[in-house]
């Protein structure tokens, strides 16, 4: 941490606005993370901007921001928009939940997704890469592009919906896509309604913003099902009383009368928030990594040797003690969570006033934590913006500068990302499977793959096509 003399926020640098607008239309929403990262090189790890009436404290030190996620959820909570966007929806969850309302969810959400509970769910998990494979083996025969970040949204949906609800929803199977379009826009009309200046669809609605609500309407239809199997599974199986199978119906099991369990809303807000954590984060980093494959073919090469190594005969892992043995693959997805994190940034507010590395800032002060940009600093990593899959191989050569706090892709602190094992899975799993059958190639769509935000941090325009090997 530096020490800063400055007392108040008056005093940080930050670009400069036009007066009552501020830096609104400096500010491109798709692009924010990249504006933000850039900013932070111009005017430090500390500065300010400004949307209309509000003013925004940007944070970009690796140490500032462990300090600042350590002392969740007692000091600093997720910004207030996005807990009271998520209650006007009706989706109320751990993720957005705030005080002992998430410390209530945190628990269940803790034990869900331990190491046990994964271990007994691989068995499924080979089941939805199989289908992960046929859907790609399929595209190879009709020698077509695949939107790859697509059909990894349903993989990833299909594998969070069965590990957290016992749910067989199985898109990877479907020819429509409906559902995970209606999913898809939620993450979009959530980050508008975080982001946006003031709630202006509490006096008109845009066209997104009607579709949005349609398409939470046809969510909740869908997560009704989930639940009805749920309960009565739980009917039919009383053993199921003592030991839940998972996360949905340890949820049902809580339900009591005294209060303290969770509510018919919060159990819906709950799916609803895993199954956009589960699908867009995982999707769009397996699609990143599936990008690096084409940009590095030595990298891929390497990758399918391990593969090759590892599964034998077998087109995938078999068990946990296989995908341990992925060491090599396992240092690629660790560089691509490094430099292309679907979480690049963190909206946070202080819930009293604080004091950071000398700074003063006030209650209800909004935060911008830029979880990526220390990661992309030579100062903490030897040629941060090159791709070098090694370097997470050789943790203690002096070959390389090394500073894993500043790496952060699930957060830290008491508010960590719970998935992240089982995130892990499905990359580990939907890579091995692409390494030891196929290789990969990305088909040019005139233009370039860019990075675009929308609450995750997504890539665009990738098309690729699979090779048999």
């Amino acid at each position: 941490m530096n020490s800063f003399l400055r007392q108040t926020i008056s005093q940080l640098p930050g670009p400069k606005g036009l007066p009552i607008l501020g830096n609104l239309f400096q500010i491109d929403l798709q692009k924010l993370h990249l504006i933000l990262e850039e900013w932070s090189v111009i005017y430090g790890d500390l500065y300010k901007f400004r949307v209309l009436n509000e003013t925004v404290v940007a944070v970009s030190d690796p140490a500032l921001i462990q300090h600042i996620l350590r002392d969740r959820p007692e000091t600093y909570r997720r910004i207030s928009t996005l807990e009271r966007a998520a209650r006007e929806l009706g989706i109320p969850g751990v993720f957005t939940a705030e005080g002992e309302q998430w410390r209530r969810q945190r628990y269940l959400t803790m034990q869900a997704f331990k190491s046990d509970p994964l271990r007994r769910f691989f068995p499924n998990m080979q089941k939805i890469t199989k289908r992960l494979y046929n859907r790609w083996n399929d595209g190879v025969d009709l020698s077509k592009a695949v939107d790859v970040r697509r059909d990894l949204m349903r993989f990833a949906v299909d594998a969070t919906t069965h590990f957290a609800f016992g749910y067989d929803i199985n898109l990877l199977e479907e020819k429509s896509d409906s559902f995970q379009r209606h999913l898809e826009c939620q993450l979009a009309g959530i980050n508008r309604r975080t982001s946006a200046p003031f709630p202006y669809w509490h006096f008109v609605k845009l066209p997104s913003d009607r579709a949005m609500e349609k398409s939470l309407v046809v969510i909740k239809k869908t997560i009704d099902e989930f639940v009805l199997e749920a309960r009565q599974r739980l009917e039919n199986e009383p053993g199921l009383t003592d030991q839940p199978s998972n996360f949905l119906e340890a949820m049902l099991l809580s339900k009591d009368d005294d209060d303290t369990g969770f509510s018919d809303e919060e159990i819906r807000g709950n799916i609803i928030n895993i199954l956009l954590a589960g699908e867009d984060s995982t999707a769009y980093t397996i699609s990143w990594l599936v990008y690096f494959m084409t940009e590095y073919p030595e990298i891929q090469n390497k990758m399918q040797q391990e593969a090759d190594s590892v599964l034998g005969e077998e087109m995938m892992p078999l068990d946990m003690s296989a995908l341990e043995k992925l060491t090599y693959i396992e240092a690629v997805a660790l560089e691509t969570l490094r430099l292309k994190s679907a979480a690049p940034l963190l909206f946070l507010e202080t819930n009293i006033d604080v004091e950071l590395d000398g700074l003063t800032i006030p209650k209800a002060t909004s935060i911008m934590l830029l979880i990526r940009s220390g990661a992309l600093r030579d100062e903490n990593f030897t040629d941060a913006r090159h791709f070098k899959p090694q370097r997470w191989l050789e943790l203690n050569s002096n070959a390389y500068t090394h500073n894993r706090n500043a790496s952060l892709p699930f957060g830290a602190g008491p508010r960590f990302c719970p998935g992240r094992n089982l995130a892990m899975l499905k990359i580990k799993m939907a890579i091995a499977m692409v390494c030891k059958n196929f290789s990969v190639t990305r088909v040019e769509t005139g233009r370039p793959v860019e990075e675009v935000f929308a609450f995750t941090m997504m890539p665009d325009n990738l098309k690729v096509k699979f090779e048999k090997r």
